[in-house]
């Protein structure tokens, strides 16, 4: 109870995460909706209106509960507000539009990715039209002159962001739509010209200009390639440069925190900015000017930084502690972050289900709460062991609460995550602080180059022994945990933590439980899995693939094992399957026997023009690898009970086979539109 009434947006904060979450799962009509807001006010008016204290003592609940419901309430009409903004007027709809650039344009391997509002469309005049969407330019020199706030005519045919189609497939339509994106479209050259530029004031514009001022400062001393990349995500959050190689030595070793501006950096922002203004302590009047000096200075690099979940998360707990200062008050630093995170999601709801999000409040609330009670293991004597156990508690402590996250997301388990982080965290910090003074002796000859000379050593070091760390065997363990087994170690954690302060047997037995049960889940994925038989055709960009499982052994039919492998990974960890056997189908005639069932995976043309005097009876055809046969001629070859089409067969040929499907009374299944095709067996 003392937690709670020393920590009142928690209670907020509760019933608001509540609200978000039902609205992902409950659809409630709109009376509904006000009937909620309605029983909230009339359980706080009733709760003013009674006078008698023994009453109020007795019906103290009813504020409560009030205003309980009423964040509630107002959490679930603000997702649906924001899932409102997201709605894109003209899906499916070619015609000619009026956009205009809301972000910087990003480099992507074959195309240009930008965010756009659109404007207007034209329908014999032109119309307002309402909604964001994300065009892929073709690249050409024409694309990469494209800048924040440019105006531009297209010719285009929106449609709705792809949904997973694989099992545990990334939801990509999901993604966009947290984001407010409700289209997208790929825009060939020629098929779009400029026609002006929004010249009106914009702070997101001014603080992009800002932003690539700062990294043109960089790239002036000569920093490059890696040690640029690695400079600019870490201190401005601009991700672009990062090569996928570099980032997965920083996943793969633990650091992948220190390339996402957070806590961390902001804190060292602050840290630097209380140091440099601490003259400014003598009077009431100076230590305000001084609060708010801070906080306009730390709103201003979280700008420059992208505006991340992660970043502005930390610029508000750090924005409550340098208010507090100003008043004298010792910030109570649990109520702080919950008081952050309550004003974000107020701002924007979906920022909840923001994996860095959740990872940076898991980190940051467990390193408070379980640091201390490792430091009071070992007390060191002098500095260096001090600050080695420190840097090692830390680890440890923040690992204990973003571990159930990172299996979650991840699949993988960093084992030298404390080696690293004794190691990079101080060299990214000391990064930062060089960095800071690089921008702020970058006019000034010779110091700033001395400065820059020192800051790319740095940044080579730091690059090194995060890839030096990824080269030590075993540096990852791969493991991966669903979303039961992950809310049963966080009920485990929560439990145990709980017992360890209060000693109550409940506690204790409720976190052991947990652990059990999670164990449990895990268990019965390895029988289904042992008891199991499938047939999965994925959904594949490139090529076609089918997997064969027989409980935890699987073979995998493919024309492209590397994106075979990189679409079926995460499933195929989940399912506690052994590594798969690619069979390429170069090798092969495509016929398979598959307990019993007979199928024809074609991804080669080599029935064409064969004549055969009565079709081959078989279970299944897979058609895939952009193949276009003659469908007739094909099913005059052989005879399936169904035909599957995969996801790289044209929208024209799909229609083609569907209707011959319909005209010979054949199964029918498009990979495309309806996601990967299941055939579960039971023995």
């Amino acid at each position: 109870m003392d937690f709670l009434q020393r920590t009142p947006f928690f209670r907020l904060l509760l019933p608001f995460i509540l609200g978000i979450i039902l609205y992902q799962y409950v659809e409630l009509f709109r009376w509904s909706l006000l009937a909620l807001f309605g029983l909230s006010f009339i359980l706080v008016l009733l709760s003013v209106v009674i006078r008698t204290p023994k009453r109020q003592f007795q019906f103290r609940w009813l504020f409560g509960c009030g205003i309980f419901l009423f964040l509630l309430s107002s959490a679930y009409f603000l997702s649906v507000v924001h899932d409102g903004e997201s709605a894109f007027d003209h899906l499916h709809q070619k015609g000619i539009y009026r956009v205009e650039l809301n972000s910087a344009p990003v480099e992507k391997a074959k195309s240009i990715m930008c965010k756009v509002d659109v404007l207007q469309y034209y329908d014999s005049a032109w119309k307002p039209a309402h909604g964001q969407a994300i065009l892929y330019f073709q690249k050409d020199k024409q694309a990469s002159t494209l800048l924040f706030g440019d105006r531009l005519m297209v010719e285009a045919d929106f449609a709705e962001p792809e949904k997973a189609l694989n099992p545990n497939g990334f939801d990509y339509a999901a993604y966009l739509k947290r984001q407010g994106v409700g289209a997208t479209c790929y825009m060939a050259s020629g098929s779009w010209k400029a026609i002006g530029r929004n010249d009106g004031f914009s702070i997101r514009r001014e603080a992009d200009k800002w932003r690539n001022y700062l990294l043109h400062v960089y790239r002036k001393f000569n920093i490059q390639g890696d040690e640029f990349a690695v400079l600019a995500a870490l201190t401005l959050g601009y991700t672009d440069d990062l090569q996928p190689d570099l980032k997965a030595s920083y996943s793969a070793t633990g650091a992948m925190h220190i390339l996402s501006v957070s806590g961390m950096h902001v804190g060292v922002v602050y840290v630097v900015m209380a140091f440099l203004l601490g003259f400014l302590n003598k009077t009431q009047r100076q230590k305000v000017f001084k609060g708010v000096f801070i906080m306009l200075f730390l709103w201003a690099y979280a700008f420059l930084s992208g505006m991340s979940a992660a970043v502005i998360r930390a610029t508000l707990m750090f924005s409550f502690v340098a208010l507090a200062s100003c008043f004298e008050r010792k910030s109570q630093i649990y109520n702080t972050i919950f008081a952050s995170a309550f004003f974000m999601l107020l701002y924007n709801p979906n920022f909840l289900y923001d994996v860095g999000f959740q990872l940076s409040y898991s980190a940051v609330l467990s390193i408070i709460f379980f640091q201390p009670i490792l430091g009071k293991l070992y007390k060191p004597t002098n500095k260096v062991t001090r600050f080695g156990w420190e840097m090692f508690s830390v680890s440890i402590a923040a690992q204990l609460g973003t571990m159930p996250f990172t299996l979650y997301y991840f699949q993988q388990f960093p084992n030298y995550f404390l080696i690293t982080n004794i190691i990079a965290i101080p060299l990214s910090s000391l990064v930062i602080y060089l960095a800071i003074g690089l921008l702020l002796t970058s006019f000034i000859p010779y110091l700033s180059v001395a400065v820059a000379f020192l800051l790319k050593w740095s940044l080579w070091l730091l690059n090194f022994v995060i890839v030096g760390i990824q080269n030590l065997p075993y540096s990852v363990s791969h493991f991966s945990l669903d979303i039961r087994q992950t809310l049963m170690l966080f009920l485990a954690v929560f439990c145990l933590s709980a017992y360890y302060f209060n000693r109550k047997f409940a506690a204790l037995f409720v976190g052991l439980a947990s652990l059990m049960i999670a164990c449990v889940f895990n268990l019965q994925t390895n029988y289904e899995t042992l008891t199991s038989k499938r047939m999965i055709v994925y959904a594949g960009q490139k090529g076609s693939h089918v997997s064969f499982i027989n409980r935890n052994q699987h073979a995998v039919f493919t024309t492209d094992s590397i994106e075979a492998e990189k679409i079926g990974k995460i499933f195929w960890q989940n399912q506690k399957l052994e590594k798969a056997a690619f069979i390429q189908s170069s090798g092969s005639d495509g016929f398979v026997s598959f307990d019993g069932r007979r199928i024809l995976i074609l991804t080669q043309d080599f029935l064409s023009k064969k004549i055969s005097y009565k079709p081959i009876e078989i279970d299944f055809l897979v058609i895939g690898n952009k193949l276009k046969p003659k469908i007739d001629q094909l099913l005059d070859c052989v005879h399936p009970r169904k035909i599957i089409i995969d996801k790289s067969i044209s929208k024209w040929y799909a229609n083609t086979i569907r209707e011959a499907c319909t005209a010979r009374r054949i199964g029918f299944y498009s990979v495309a539109e309806q996601g990967a095709y299941t055939l579960n067996i039971k023995d």
